[in-house]
Formats: structure tokens, C-alpha cells, sequence
């Protein structure tokens, strides 16, 4: 087989394997679907739902800790059995007249029934624990936000880079479709023997390349789509439409910052609760209940009642484990510290370098559209001076190659000042369907 048979064959293998790649890509017919209706899917999925209920569950936590203050109030009822005598409650010694006869309050077996209530009147760990789980409550609820934001915002990125591939892979099809009117009028010439065969292969070869490139992008738009109804739960088959409809604002600050700032405050609530664990308690307690028998000397059903308060001070003086659980939460509150002054830092390189880009890529843009203009412009005329043959064909086909690489440059800009739109949305935690339309 000659060189050029098997570069032909190659070349027919490649785009074989495209065009069932971009069947599988393009073929299957889908629904159409807008950038709005992608937002609202990723933020019903699963995952959204798990942020949610966490959330949820510190709003119960939370609620826990405030029922903590109310009093508990319970009815209880107990059968009791002794091997002796046992009085149904303490009993005065005038009470009863023995020698009269009066059946007298011991039982050996007693039931007793009633109510009783224990209610915390100072207990400072309690208030502490309180305003800790509201904290941490916000801090969930943020989550829960940058979880949204973060998912919505990644199907807006996985979009920007879908459509840039798709207009590299026309950028592509239309280097191919030149080239191949090309191959046509050289093909012509080689059979007339007007040129040698070998400038048909060095057309064939550039062709090969770009089959490989668009084989290439068809992997790369499948794990795009991929990624997309990951986060959807949709079959995307192309990428939606999109234009920026407001500026991003940065007044709010950065949302992972006040994410972390409700943990460090949480961290020294709970210093202060293990700390005020030391403190005195005050607790009170009370109990109305009724108490029956059988009395022992007359067999008599006998009946007392029994109501009581206690109020009681609790005072810890010697408790190492208190101390120890105050250093831990100590520790915790400077790791908190650490973890927000790094957030910080981190965030605030990610903010000025994409403040920076941004003019950055805008000037690319610009440039590459003028890049595009001159490029096709040079092409045309290299297009006609090589069928006059006053180019070589490596000159012409540099110049098909120089088109392709300006638009692949045009394209790439437009992605990435999309990219840095989504990263600014989620560092300020803007929802981004405000942001897009």
C-alpha cells in the first residue's frame, strides 16, 4: 500500500470513529432546555435536599437547647413491695393514736402516684449552650446557601465550557471544509501531474490532525455532558444559551468568611460554657403525689398524701475534668482562629486576581476578534496566491492552522471571563440565577 493509501485510510478510520462519537453526542433527540430551567434542577437534586436537612437539624439542635430552660413536668406511678413495714411517708408522732386503736401508716406493700417538676433556675451552661446553637445554626443555614450557590453556579461554568468546545469543534469542521475544497483542486493537479503527490499527502496529513482534534473534543464534550446531568439529573445534549444580566456585586463580603466567623463565635461560646460549668446551679424541684397501702397493724386501706419543694444549690468545687474540657475548648477556638484567618488570606488572592483578570480578558477578547478578522483575511489571499501557486503548501496550510488557533483563542477568552464570573459569584455568595438569563 502507498503512503498516501495509508494516510486515506487513516484518515477514513478517524472519521468513522468521530461520526459515531458525534452521534452519540448529537443524535439522540432531547428536549431543549434554557439556562433557568438547568439552575432550578440543580437546586432540587439530592444533594441540595441533604444541605437542607442539616440545616434543618441545627434549627432543631438549637430549639433543643432553649427547651433545656423550660421545666419538665412528669406523672409517674409506682408499685412498691417490702419484707417489713414501710411508711407510706415521714410521719409526725402525733399523728396516729396506737393506743386508740388508729391504723397506722406503714405497708409492705405501697402504691404511689402523682406529679412531679424539676425546673432549672440558673444553670449557666445552659444559656451558653443556647446562644452556641443559634450560631451554629446560622452557620449550617450558610452552608446550606453556598452549597446551592456553589451547585448552580458549576452547571453556569460546565455550560461556558460546553459551548466553547462545541464552537471549537465548528471552528474545526470549517478549517476541514476549506481544506477539503482545496484537496479537491490539488487532487486535480496531481492526476494532470501538474503536482507532485506529496503536496496532496502534507493537505491530508493537516486533515488527519484536525479529525484527531475533533475526536478529542467529542471525549471531552461527553464528560462535559456528564458532569452536567450530574448536577441536574438532565440530558443536556447542547449548550443552552446564556448573557449576563447584572454586574456582580461584592458589598456582601466573602460567604465562606462569614461561614467561618459564626464557627469561631460558636468556638467561644462553648469556651464559655465549659467555663461556666464551674458555677453554681440553682435548681428547683417538687413533687404532689399520693401514696396507698395497707396498714400492717390493722390491715386498714390507708391513704397519705406527700407534697414537696426542694430548692437546690449545686456548687462544684473540685472537678479536674471540668478544667481539662475547658483547655479542649480553648484549643478548639484558636483552631476556628487559624481556620478563618486562612480562609481569609485565601480568599482575598482569589478576589484581587480575579478583579485583576478581569480587564485582562476583556483585552484578550478584543484582540482575539481582531486576530480572527486579520487572520481570515491573510487566509483568503494565501488561498489565492497558493491556486496560482506563488505560496508553497506550508505556507497556505500555516495559514489555515493560524485561523483556527485565533478563533480557539476567541473562544477560550469568552469561557474564561464566564469562569471568572462564576467564581466571583460563588466567593460573594451571589446566587447566580441573578446573574444569568
Amino acid at each position: 500500500m502507498t503512503q498516501r493509501g495509508r494516510i486515506m485510510k487513516a484518515s477514513y478510520f478517524v472519521s468513522l470513529v468521530s461520526l459515531v462519537l458525534l452521534t452519540l453526542i448529537m443524535g439522540t433527540p432531547a428536549r431543549a432546555y434554557n439556562i433557568g430551567e438547568l439552575l432550578d434542577a440543580a437546586a432540587r437534586q439530592p444533594a441540595v435536599a441533604l444541605s437542607e436537612l442539616a440545616s434543618r437539624e441545627a434549627r432543631l439542635q438549637k430549639d433543643k437547647s432553649t427547651a433545656a430552660l423550660y421545666p419538665k413536668i412528669n406523672l409517674f406511678g409506682k408499685a412498691e413491695a417490702y419484707n417489713s413495714p414501710t411508711n407510706l411517708r415521714p410521719m409526725p408522732p402525733t399523728e396516729v393514736n396506737v393506743a386508740a386503736g388508729d391504723p397506722l401508716p406503714f405497708s409492705r406493700t405501697i402504691g404511689r402516684y402523682g406529679i412531679n417538676l424539676n425546673l432549672p433556675l440558673y444553670v449557666e451552661p445552659l444559656f451558653a449552650l443556647q446562644e452556641k446553637m443559634k450560631l451554629l445554626s446560622e452557620k449550617a443555614r450558610i452552608s446550606q446557601r453556598i452549597t446551592v450557590i456553589s451547585r448552580k453556579a458549576s452547571v453556569v461554568a460546565l455550560n461556558s465550557a460546553f459551548q466553547y468546545l462545541v464552537d471549537l469543534d465548528a471552528a474545526i469542521d470549517a478549517r476541514l471544509k476549506s481544506l477539503t475544497k482545496t484537496r479537491e483542486d490539488v487532487s486535480i493537479k496531481v492526476r494532470n501531474g501538474r503536482s507532485p503527490e506529496t503536496e496532496l499527502i502534507k493537505l491530508n496529513n493537516l486533515m488527519l490532525e484536525l479529525k484527531q482534534q475533533k475526536n478529542a473534543l467529542a471525549i471531552k464534550i461527553l464528560n462535559i455532558q456528564r458532569d452536567i446531568q450530574r448536577l441536574t439529573d438532565l440530558s443536556v445534549k447542547q449548550p443552552v444559551a446564556m448573557v449576563r444580566a447584572a454586574k456582580i456585586t461584592t458589598a456582601g463580603g466573602f460567604i465562606e468568611v462569614n461561614r467561618d466567623e459564626k464557627e469561631v463565635a460558636a468556638a467561644k461560646k462553648e469556651v464559655e460554657r465549659r467555663r461556666s460549668a464551674k458555677y453554681p446551679s440553682l435548681i428547683l424541684q417538687g413533687t404532689i403525689s399520693d401514696n396507698v397501702g395497707e396498714a400492717y397493724n390493722t390491715d386498714d386501706e390507708i391513704s397519705r398524701s406527700y407534697n414537696f419543694a426542694i430548692l437546690t444549690l449545686n456548687f462544684p468545687l473540685f472537678d479536674k475534668t471540668l478544667s481539662v474540657d475547658e483547655n479542649i475548648a480553648r484549643l478548639q477556638l484558636k483552631k476556628s482562629r487559624q481556620k478563618l484567618a486562612n480562609t481569609i488570606i485565601e480568599l482575598k488572592a482569589l478576589a484581587n486576581n480575579l478583579k485583576d483578570r478581569q480587564p485582562v480578558v476583556a483585552k484578550s477578547i478584543e484582540l482575539a476578534r481582531q486576530a480572527v478578522s486579520n487572520d481570515n483575511h491573510l487566509l483568503a489571499v494565501a488561498k489565492i496566491a497558493y491556486k496560482s501557486g506563488r505560496t508553497t503548501t506550508e505556507e497556505y496550510l500555516r495559514y489555515e492552522t493560524q485561523v483556527l488557533s485565533a478563533e480557539a483563542a476567541l473562544h477560550k477568552a469568552i469561557d474564561d471571563q464566564w469562569q471568572i464570573t462564576v467564581k466571583q459569584a460563588v466567593l460573594y455568595g451571589i446566587d447566580i440565577e441573578g446573574v444569568v438569563k
